[in-house]
């Protein structure tokens, strides 16, 4: 609580520079948070805050109160055993089973797929709480969430930090996972292209081989085809010219017998 105190002494003994009334909405804030308890003349001193400044700190506060209200920081790990991590040492690699990465896979799943432990004060917590304060400057704003460490010992800053890191080791260790599947998606698409383009290429050839051996099959058989009829044209042409030449000879013959009868039948 020391710088709750620090906090009042400030209020109540420097005039109303721009830094006391920074000091003052930190110190309201704690008090609409229900993590500090103001009297009455405390409550008295902190008047003057902007009207803008004051909605905003009453904004920011009832939704830190209403997310904590009714729970208790989930237990620390059991850090006993020197030779046992419950969780990946911060900023380390982590390595994720295939079955593990897929596209679309909530936060909530990464990190448990990681073993991510629960934390005291998780970072989304954290971020929620400073988005609140977003209107603030950065110095405001911090100095609002080392009051609200100092005002409660069931967590500390280094616990959002540590969170934060291993979510972060998480998140980028499961972008890496996915990168990596994603280029062994890539290499076996590669492979089973080339497989492929092999196979197409020996069927190619070898139907370029049966092609090859058809049309000298195709070539024997015009060939034969040919011969053969030549063949038969000839020896209907031969034939043809003996037939002729008999007849011719016949015919001789027959007039040379005519001859006979065409002198001796009277």
């Amino acid at each position: 609580m020391a710088i709750y105190a620090s906090l009042l002494y400030l209020v109540a003994h420097i005039d109303f520079s721009e830094e006391v009334i920074r000091v003052k909405g930190i110190l309201k804030f704690l008090a609409a948070a229900k993590l500090v308890e103001l009297s009455d003349e405390e409550k008295l001193k902190l008047h003057g805050v902007a009207p803008g400044d004051e909605l905003l700190i009453n904004q920011a506060a009832s939704e830190f109160a209403d997310e904590t209200a009714g729970t208790n920081p989930p237990p620390l790990p059991d850090t006993s055993d020197a030779g046992t991590s419950l969780a990946p040492p911060i900023n380390s690699p982590i390595a994720y089973a295939a079955v593990d990465v897929a596209g679309g896979k909530s936060f909530e799943d990464i990190f448990k797929s990681a073993q991510i432990p629960d934390s005291p004060f998780p970072a989304e917590r954290l971020l929620r709480l400073l988005d609140g304060l977003r209107a603030m400057d950065e110095a405001t704003r911090k100095a609002a969430v080392h009051a609200m460490d100092a005002a409660d010992d069931n967590w500390t800053i280094d616990d959002s930090i540590i969170d934060a890191q291993r979510k972060i080791a998480a998140l980028e260790g499961y972008q890496k996972a996915l990168e990596s599947q994603l280029t062994a998606n890539q290499q076996q698409v590669i492979a089973e292209v080339a497989d492929l383009k092999a196979a197409e290429e020996r069927a190619v050839t070898e139907i370029r081989k049966q092609i090859a051996e058809m049309e000298r099959l195709l070539a024997r058989e015009i060939q034969k085809t040919a011969e053969q009829i030549t063949n038969l044209e000839g020896g209907q042409k031969s034939a043809q010219e003996n037939c002729e030449r008999e007849v011719k000879r016949l015919q001789t013959e027959v007039e040379r017998l005519r001859e006979i009868p065409a002198q001796f039948s009277h």
